[in-house]
């Protein structure tokens, strides 16, 4: 069987899963929009994978309580492994496409979220 899933909306749209990995689109949207950064995440127990299809992306990473942070401009069909613990930010144009896969457990009571000031991408 296949399935096939396409771009619709804004944000983070999941597009399969299954007991061990979830697969997403993400276009731009408010949190995910290049400007102030107020908010930075981490999972605690998965990697993320990033792949830029089109558009412009900007990965975010560091260590919020050292005011330490380093951008990496995506290329496109470039994986980008974020690993498990690792505080980031992506920013996308409004034209953006990434692709994302990360383990299927991913969720609100694994992810921490930290506000910062002052930080923009």
């Amino acid at each position: 069987m296949v399935l096939e899933s396409k771009v619709e909306g804004k944000g983070f749209q999941l597009t399969c899963s299954n007991v061990d990995f979830k697969c997403a689109f993400i276009t731009s949207s408010p949190q995910y929009g290049y400007g102030r950064v107020s908010i930075l995440k981490r999972h605690n127990e998965s990697d993320e994978v990033f792949t830029l299809i089109s558009g412009k992306a900007t990965l975010l990473t560091g260590e919020p309580d050292k005011a330490e942070y380093v951008t990496a401009e995506l290329e496109r069909g470039v994986a980008y492994c974020v690993e498990a613990g690792t505080w980031h930010h992506l920013a996308l144009s409004e034209d953006a496409l990434v692709f994302v896969v990360e383990n299927s457990g991913v969720s609100g009571e694994n992810t921490d979220a930290v506000s910062v000031e002052g930080l923009s991408v």
